[in-house]
């Protein structure tokens, strides 16, 4: 049993942005409190001027103001914040045009925020009060707790399966009664599907029922929970089924961001299994559908390139660079062999977390021909000599300054780093791997190496 529960819950302290329905722009807060200054910095006891302010930047590019309000003499301010959803918002905190703090606030249909601060150290004193922040602090005191378990596990403390599956219960029955006694709060919510998405491979059934539940009462899954259900709806009844439970969940939607999203997975679910044909037509009814949205836009255009040049079988575009302590090589000389192409930055963190990794895959499929490139980006020799100086050079390392990175970047679409492409013996792409998607390499290697 994978233990696919290892991860810091922190991690999935959803952003909500990724599930809310932004029809209603008609949702408000009350913000008011005191914003004074440290006497030992201003002894006039004038505290005016000093101004509260939250923006967003809107799907067009334009800076929407949510809130502003400026503090009278004695520090005092008060005003009303217009919102679309319920979500994390900035407020930040200014005078003189310095800015002093930037606090990060729940903006909640009509709740009351308070907020009391003393500059110049906002962070340091600032005390924020409401009814969404209130159970905020609950939530967070349940999320330590299960952070520590989480620890103890990763640490080997609790190693019995049937153990460590009675403490994720245990949590998800934690999370699940806070979702309960606070079902219409933000962070109520966020427990919710904390409850479901922790059972993924200990209880899936359980998993499912709340998952359920949780649609019934509070209406659409955050995209990360609708990914791990997805994730077992594939891996246990195929990807058929999975694509219709993504319809279903898309004909339940009335927001036109959770339709974007729910595209978007059943998009990329179609591309990542080699079924192209079907991405491109799901791609062009995306198009029609949201082509007054310049985000979703610049996503279609960049995963039209990727169906059209990078898409599973079809040839990787040829790279030519300098081997460290080598020749000049291409990548097409290298075919015959299983390749795994790696284009990173070297002070990439997730890069090298998961170095260890990929010299433990590298170690055991050589043995099967398997050949890693990497091509590190924004690098010189200091920098090299530096990564590897704790670490082995087991494979082909491209030379800084034997390689153009922007053909690079623009050849392969690549907007984050760490990229990998998994290459078949005869030069063909099985499949891309961004970021944490690495995980799933050993699959493709297994497919191309038949073990």
């Amino acid at each position: 049993m994978p233990f696919r529960i290892i991860i810091s819950a922190l991690l999935v302290l959803f952003l909500w942005s990724c599930a809310g329905d932004r029809e209603d722009p008609d949702y408000t807060t009350i913000i008011q409190g005191v914003i004074t200054v440290d006497s030992q910095l201003d002894r006039s006891g004038d505290f005016s001027g000093i101004q509260i302010l939250s923006t967003i930047v809107n799907r067009d590019g334009i800076t929407d103001t949510l809130f502003v309000a400026v503090t009278d003499t004695s520090g005092s301010f008060s005003g009303t914040a217009r919102f679309s959803e319920s979500d994390f918002y900035p407020l930040i905190i200014s005078r003189n045009q310095n800015v002093f703090g930037i606090l990060n606030v729940i903006f909640s249909k009509n709740d009351t925020l308070s907020v009391q601060a003393v500059l110049p150290n906002v962070s340091g004193t600032v005390e924020i009060s409401s009814r969404e922040h209130d159970v905020l602090e609950i939530y967070e005191r349940v999320d330590r707790g299960f952070n520590r378990v989480v620890n103890f596990i990763n640490a080997g403390a609790i190693s019995s399966a049937d153990s460590i599956q009675a403490e994720i219960e245990k949590w998800s029955d934690i999370y699940w009664e806070l979702y309960e006694e606070y079902p219409g709060s933000y962070a109520g919510r966020v427990a919710g599907e904390m409850a479901v998405s922790i059972l993924r491979d200990w209880n899936d059934a359980q998993m499912l029922e709340r998952a359920e539940e949780f649609r019934n009462r509070s209406g659409s899954l955050s995209n990360e929970t609708r990914g791990v259900l997805i994730e077992y709806v594939a891996e246990s009844e195929g990807l058929d089924a999975a694509l219709d439970y993504l319809i279903m969940l898309r004909n339940e939607s009335t927001g036109e961001l959770n339709r974007i999203e729910i595209d978007v997975q059943m998009i990329e679910l179609l591309y990542d299994s080699s079924r192209i044909v079907e991405a491109d037509q799901l791609l062009n009814r995306f198009t029609n559908e949201f082509g007054d949205n310049p985000v979703a836009m610049d996503w279609a255009e960049n995963t039209r390139f990727d169906l059209e040049f990078l898409a599973p079988g079809n040839p990787f575009p040829p790279i030519s660079f300098r081997v460290i302590n080598g020749d000049y090589v291409t990548t097409s000389d290298l075919t015959g062999n299983p390749l795994l192409i790696e284009i990173t930055r070297l002070d990439n963190l997730l890069y090298q977390q998961q170095y260890d990794r990929t010299v433990a895959i590298y170690q055991l499929y050589k043995n099967f021909g398997l050949e890693v490139v990497t091509i590190p980006l924004a690098a010189n020799e200091l920098m090299i000599n530096a990564f590897f100086s704790e670490r082995n050079m087991q494979w082909k390392i491209a030379e800084p300054g034997s390689f153009d990175p922007e053909t690079i970047l623009n050849a392969l679409n690549l907007t984050r780093v760490p990229t990998r492409f998994l290459i078949d013996r005869d030069g063909n792409i099985v499949r891309r791997y961004i970021g944490n998607e690495y995980d799933d390499i050993v699959r493709g290697l297994q497919q191309i190496t038949n073990q």
